[in-house]
């Protein structure tokens, strides 16, 4: 697993059935062996369900080194949907509690429809997260980006502002099939790449022609180095349509982050070794 306490990269998730078999492999379980490789994961599917305590103890078992984050999404019924947010949000941070050496920052991901007059309704739940977790903010309303002095108080709880790059799609092929089908989900912000807050915290979705991506895999490792520099804590997340690609994408981030930042080992080789994924 990559070293250090300021560089974190990751994927949307560690147990895609795809990678088992390709890249990881599921002894003693899927999660150990993609902690072999990287030190963080966006953990999307709290967005859509909390975990069980059973299951929170479990990750917890699987991982020896603290040096691994989760970056975990809020549940959807508290970005998502007004009346609930608090009872479920304490809920949540109560189920998570015991993966307390793991949790890196939470992830607040607005939908586009949540402009600056949500801010007020939210303002109560986010300053009582900032008490009890770091988090980062995303957001999509136009207003936010046009305006960034918006979303000034909701930062001050907040460790930083995501970034989200989605432009590998948009300026990319966009006839592509796995393009296609994610270009209603995946949101065309503009791109800051200035370190919002205490925490530099990128999303990156990258195109499924993997030929297109070198530009910005390129610029964005440009940009991390200058935050490692810095010695701001980055996570780097990376996506793509098409979850297979997942991997080696982050490889090649990482590799192109190597020229720009002296001193950063190679990733460790995927669990699956080679010879076994070409049977």
């Amino acid at each position: 697993m990559i070293g250090g306490d300021t560089y974190y990269l990751g994927l949307p998730g560690w147990a895609f059935p795809g990678w088992c078999g390709t890249y990881f492999t599921d002894k003693p379980s899927r999660l150990a062996s993609y902690a072999e490789v990287f030190n963080s994961v966006e953990g999307n599917a709290t967005f859509y369900r909390v975990p069980s305590a059973d299951t929170v103890l479990r990750w917890r078992d699987a991982l020896g080194d603290a040096g691994f984050r989760f970056c975990f999404k809020l549940p959807r019924e508290v970005t998502h949907e007004r009346g609930r947010a608090g009872r479920v949000l304490e809920g949540f941070l109560d189920v998570i509690e015991p993966l307390d050496p793991f949790l890196g920052p939470l992830l607040v991901q607005f939908p586009a429809t949540f402009g600056p007059a949500d801010l007020e309704i939210a303002g109560g739940w986010l300053r009582e997260l900032g008490e009890r977790r770091r988090f980062v903010i995303e957001v999509r309303h136009p207003a936010f980006f046009d305006d960034p002095e918006l979303l000034e108080a909701a930062l001050e709880s907040a460790a930083g502002r995501v970034v989200l790059d989605s432009r590998p799609l948009y300026e990319g092929d966009r006839a592509h099939p796995d393009v296609l089908a994610a270009l209603h989900k995946k949101p065309d912000v503009p791109v800051d790449p200035d370190a919002p807050g205490d925490v530099a915290f990128v999303r990156l979705i990258l195109h499924p022609d993997l030929e297109s991506n070198r530009v910005y895999l390129d610029e964005w490792a440009t940009h991390v180095a200058g935050y490692l520099k810095k010695d701001i804590e980055t996570f780097m997340m990376i996506h793509c349509p098409n979850y297979r690609h997942c991997p080696p994408l982050a490889r090649d981030f990482h590799d192109a982050l190597r020229l720009r930042y002296d001193g950063l080992a190679p990733l460790p080789a995927w669990p699956i070794p080679e010879q076994l994924k070409l049977v």
